[in-house]
């Protein structure tokens, strides 16, 4: 990877995909224009929330492929139906793996991180390009590979396999040199913090199949009341000049894996603007329908084994590499990512009856929750008011004084009349506020007496 190849990857994001090619295709597999208008736009309005070009990038247009139902499985990229809390957790990667780590789970060996006030256990604290430049000179126990950890989709990342004292340079992945300064720079220049790991290596039987090279699982896990269970996974496939397996890298692919056999389904090839099937592995010759994926079996109770432990976290996506010390959990995605991953090599979409019971259960719990904040509220607005009229004068207040501000009892009375109308009619979240214009309340004590406003807000 060249100094410009690192910088481009910075700039890097989810995939595109030509939509005119889509469209030529579908036109070619005899499906008419109009029809493919009326599919699209029943998708757009659909719970997937479909947009035209991932109709044509899923080719949804084939309909010896997909029924009409399975059409309406698939999940939009833009429509993760919920916000889950587990996201932008999962996002640091840092937090992430102190929280596997003390759950006694495999996790990629931390040797620094580059960080203005943070730090990780037993791995160097680097708070500045020049700490950088001393870990990468004299530090660093090669090879590694560097990445943000509060960053997705491989932006960033670094496969260094050593260092070149006579040209003060790190030799990257494809054997060119970068200069130490160089790499500080644009390590500063991320604006967010970095990682650096020891490199994992493949696990033999790997390496058998698809070459020298790292790769990952994308295991997707639904967890709910009943459990965790392994719904999809593929295995992204890195080719040979990229260090990351994202499928975004053109020359990368990715293959459906049956989750109960680990056997290797439908395999794809990222090209420029699109995707095409590859029947063999380009470097190893290796028919992809004759492989199974090596230790499945292990590799999945690893994934397991770690989703029990987040019942919150309902949509899990997991990447987790074989290595030559096992099964090691790279990242997780707090919402499951991109569903392209779970969806690109399959014959449907995400979105089965599990799935959807999930969704419908956080809305119901969210609607729960928003009527019980509003009981609440109306319950502590009656315990004040009552607490209002039970009030005592002070003991230095006069006879007259005391007379003067006794509570007015049948006010406190219709205001509390006017809270149980209110808990009775169930008011919209955003109508909270009563119209109700209660009469003064002398409260004992104030000289001047507290007197209520024209509106009484109830919380």
């Amino acid at each position: 990877m060249s100094t410009d190849q690192f910088e481009l990857d910075l700039e890097r994001s989810n995939p595109t995909f030509d939509f005119l090619r889509g469209i030529r295709k579908a036109q070619a597999s005899g499906k008419s224009l109009s029809s493919m208008m009326m599919e699209i736009f029943r998708l757009r309005r659909g719970r997937g929330r479909l947009k035209p070009d991932e109709y044509f990038m899923y080719e949804l247009y084939d309909d010896a492929r997909y029924t009409p139902e399975a059409k309406q499985t698939f999940l939009g990229q833009s429509n993760m139906m919920f916000d889950s809390p587990w996201t932008e957790i999962a996002r640091d990667k840092q937090i992430m793996s102190a929280l596997l780590q003390g759950l006694g789970l495999p996790t990629p060996e931390t040797q620094a991180i580059v960080h203005s006030t943070r730090t990780y256990p037993g791995a160097a604290a680097l708070r500045g390009r020049d700490d950088v430049c001393r870990f990468l000179r004299s530090e660093a126990n090669y090879p590694i590979f560097g990445k943000p950890f509060d960053c997705a989709c491989s932006v960033g990342t670094a496969k260094i396999t050593g260092y070149d004292k006579a040209e003060d340079a790190v030799i990257v992945g494809d054997g060119h040199r970068i200069p130490v300064e160089k790499i500080a720079d644009l390590v500063e220049n991320l604006g967010r913090a970095y990682l650096f790991q020891t490199l994992m290596l493949p696990h033999d039987s790997i390496e058998n199949l698809i070459g020298p090279c790292v790769s990952s699982v994308r295991m997707f896990v639904m967890s709910d009341e009943n459990g965790c269970d392994l719904f999809r996974a593929s295995w992204k496939i890195p080719a040979s000049a990229n260090d990351a397996d994202n499928f975004w890298r053109a020359g990368n692919m990715l293959a459906g894996v049956d989750v109960e056999t680990g056997k290797i389904g439908r395999t794809l090839i990222r090209t420029g603007g699109a995707t095409e099937p590859i029947e063999t592995h380009p470097i190893t010759n290796v028919k992809f329908s004759e492989m199974t994926f090596p230790h499945w079996d292990q590799m999945r109770d690893v994934v397991l084994s770690a989703a029990k432990h987040l019942p919150s976290c309902h949509f899990q996506g997991w990447d987790v590499a074989m290595t030559d010390r096992g099964p090691v959990l790279v990242e997780l995605e707090g919402d499951g990512g991109n569903p392209i991953m779970e969806q690109l090599c399959f014959d449907s979409g995400l979105l089965n009856e599990r799935y959807l019971a999930i969704i419908d259960r956080i809305a119901e719990r969210e609607k729960e929750g928003q009527a019980d904040r509003r009981k609440r509220g109306r319950q502590e607005f009656k315990q004040s008011i009552v607490s209002l009229a039970s009030a005592k004068p002070s003991a230095d207040a006069s006879p007259a004084a005391d007379e003067q501000e006794t509570v007015e009892l049948h006010d406190v009375a219709e205001l509390q009349e006017t809270a149980q109308l209110q808990e009775v009619a169930e008011p919209k979240a955003a109508e909270v506020e009563s119209e109700t214009k209660p009469a003064p309340i002398v409260v004992p004590g104030s000289p001047g007496g507290l007197q209520s406003g024209a509106n009484t807000s109830v919380h």
